[in-house]
């Protein structure tokens, strides 16, 4: 396939801020706010800023200090209109800190489930252009860790994702095929959201999804099959059933599962670099179910099923992202850990659980392998009091 064969042919150059629009908001932090005195902190911020501007994008300047205006205000300098964004140093600091450090357990989620005001300031600060650090502002910007976003919003997202797998999941089984269809394509969609992240893209808001799909290395070559799973039309007046809406619904869930997979493993510590060609499953073999989800907590790695989490190892990941229907002779070396000494008891005990399908299950699932852990659950489970 030729770039004029594919959705890529669309995507555009990155479009930052001018020399104009950056001297225009100096302008305004200089003249019009009362400079380096009473502004403290000062940073261009949105969509220009992470190379995603387009013909009507906003110059977002985000500030910190004393006697400044209470509440946005647009503030015309010369032709450019500066949209000045007050916010309070507490916030700010609340915000950096939220940054130095990933600590989501299972249980305790709070760092990914943060209000969307505030994981939409922290992503235009830590992603913004700086125009003025006071002394004050210097330790808390060098002490945030890019990597942590990166983390908190492939979790964050990840684990969005297996919810829709969850709703997908149950509407199938009473039939609702509206919401199946709906929710596999927001699967999909959070999955690669949380693969954006692993791979160093990180952003805010869901118009520029494909935009950063196109744009990124590590994406490019996935998204024409993610733009044909979610661009497919399902209505009856083109052939679609309850099958082909299961089998859109799976083929979409599928696709998740393989992005969070990569992410969550070779796209943790640094960016993540590369992933495997789109494909879908091979034959009658053990294959990983589509409705299991792998996410990364600082207690422990899971797989989110639509009716339970289970605790499992970076092992039993690998394994489990490379089963795809072909006969388990076939693995990869590379995709069989040397942790897993007998797959096929290994994939006996996912299976005893519907993690994986097509294999026999065990009769008593290995619980070094999986076992269940509610506190791991897309919605974690706590003991009644």
């Amino acid at each position: 396939m030729t770039t004029t064969d594919s959705v890529l042919s669309w995507a555009v150059p990155d479009m930052r801020f001018s020399p104009e629009q950056i001297a225009a908001a100096e302008g305004v932090v200089a003249g019009r706010l009362g400079g380096p005195e009473r502004v403290r902190l000062a940073v261009l911020g949105g969509s220009f800023a992470v190379g995603l501007g387009h013909g009507t994008s906003d110059v977002d300047l985000y500030v910190v200090g004393e006697g400044l205006p209470d509440s946005e205000v647009v503030i015309e300098y010369g032709p450019v209109p500066v949209h000045v964004n007050p916010v309070p140093a507490e916030r700010v600091r609340a915000l950096l800190e939220l940054a130095c450090e990933y600590r989501v357990t299972g249980a305790d989620r709070a760092q990914i489930g943060m209000e969307v005001k505030a994981l939409n300031a922290l992503i235009r600060i830590v992603t913004g252009v700086p125009l003025h650090v006071g002394p004050e502002w210097r330790e808390p910007f060098g002490a945030f860790s890019f990597d942590v976003v990166r983390q908190i919003n492939l979790v964050r997202n990840g684990n969005i994702s297996s919810a829709m797998a969850e709703d997908a999941y149950g509407a199938l089984k009473c039939g609702d095929l509206l919401t199946a269809a709906t929710a596999s394509a927001l699967a999909l969609e959070y999955a690669c959201e949380a693969v954006l992240a692993a791979a160093g893209d990180v952003y805010f808001g869901p118009k520029f999804h494909y935009r950063r799909l196109a744009r990124t290395a590590t994406t490019a070559p996935w998204l024409d099959h993610v733009w044909r799973l979610n661009h497919r039309v399902l209505h009856p007046d083109s052939g679609a059933d309850e099958q082909t809406v299961r089998a859109v619904t799976e083929q979409r869930l599928w696709a998740a599962g393989t992005l969070m997979a990569h992410g969550v493993v070779e796209g943790w510590d640094k960016p993540l670099a590369e992933l495997p060609e789109p494909s879908v499953p091979q034959g009658d073999g053990a294959r990983r179910s589509a409705y299991f989800t792998p996410l990364r907590f600082t207690d422990g790695w899971a797989l989110v099923g639509p009716d339970e989490g289970y605790r499992v190892s970076e092992a039993v990941v690998r394994l489990w992202r490379a089963l795809d229907g072909r006969p388990l002779s076939r693995l990869a070396p590379q995709d069989v850990p040397a942790d897993i000494t007998d797959v096929e008891a290994a994939v006996a005990s996912l299976a005893a659980y519907g993690a994986v399908r097509g294999s026999a299950a065990a009769g008593t699932p290995d619980p070094q392998i999986i076992r269940p852990e509610p506190e791991f659950s897309c919605h974690p489970k706590v003991a009644a009091p």
